[in-house]
């Protein structure tokens, strides 16, 4: 029985990363025919690696598309994303620039001027 079930799911599990497969394919065919220019394989590597931000980037992208940003309410959402997204940029920029400082400290070899 327990030979059966192992079987059953590498049976499923062959089947899904078939249908992945034909679902990156696909995708790849429709950006070529759109001339995006972008490799449907890094844009899945992009979401597998960062999974929220994608997340909320598709959320603001709908939230625009479907007229939110139309009322007192929507804009308001607008400018409290767009404060964080600033800030966020900022504090990665910094972080950025103080791990290039630091590692050129720490090999020995002169540090970037910023």
């Amino acid at each position: 029985m327990e030979n059966d079930k192992g079987t059953h799911q590498s049976l499923a599990s062959e089947v899904a990363h078939q249908a992945e497969d034909r679902l990156e394919d696909t995708t790849q065919a429709y950006l070529d025919k759109a001339g995006v220019g972008v490799d449907s394989r890094q844009i899945v590597s992009l979401i597998r690696e960062q999974p929220l931000k994608c997340a909320g980037a598709v959320a603001a992208a709908g939230f625009v598309v479907g007229g939110g940003l139309s009322g007192a309410v929507g804009l308001a959402v607008l400018g409290f994303v767009a404060r964080t997204a600033v800030r966020s940029t900022v504090y990665d920029l910094l972080a950025t620039f103080r791990n290039r400082r630091e590692t050129g400290a720490s090999t020995g070899e002169p540090a970037e001027s910023i």
